[in-house]
């Protein structure tokens, strides 16, 4: 048995959900939060499997707009509007 002050600030501490349940006096209490423990396990693992996405660079954000709104050809001097992000 765990107080119920320890328990809520080792939640706190570890960042996970905390339940306050009895498996003695309500077992539905303990499925629920055993349900919830499997639920937040998987989401854990699911985000873990993702590819790690890069951070563009500026480099790379300007030739990727380049590409798609196409560059001034030398004999071509208007010019076009700009981007600044």
């Amino acid at each position: 048995q765990i107080c119920v002050d320890d328990g809520h600030e080792l939640s706190l501490r570890y960042g996970c959900q905390f339940y306050e349940v009895s498996a003695a006096e309500n077992f539905a209490g303990v499925s629920l939060a055993f349900q919830s423990l499997l639920r937040e396990a998987r989401s854990v693992q699911l985000l873990r499997a993702l590819p790690i996405r890069r951070k563009l660079g500026v480099n790379s954000v300007s030739k990727v707009l380049g590409n798609i709104f196409g560059k001034n050809s030398k004999g071509d001097r208007k010019k076009r509007p700009s981007l600044s992000i």
